[in-house]
């Protein structure tokens, strides 16, 4: 069961809102919204910062929001 806690991100950008992406309790990945203007029209998507427990996060596309985050981490999970 995957579960969201919001986050603010120090990014260096506006792209601050982020959330914490829990599975049964452990931490999994971090997203962080596209909120800068400079992102066109990207902006508004969710973006995989980082991920743990093995999961390669190179090449991963954008999201329109977190819970189709966690359809592509469900399925990229070791």
């Amino acid at each position: 069961m995957f579960q969201f806690e919001p986050i603010e991100v120090a990014t260096g950008s506006q792209d601050r809102d982020g959330r914490l992406v829990l599975r049964d309790g452990a931490l999994m990945a971090v997203l962080v919204r596209l909120d800068d203007p400079a992102h066109g029209e990207e902006r508004g998507r969710w973006h995989l910062e980082a991920t743990f427990n093995g999961i390669g996060w190179a090449g991963a596309p954008l999201f329109e929001n977190p819970e189709a985050a966690c359809l592509w981490l469900r399925d990229h999970a070791s």
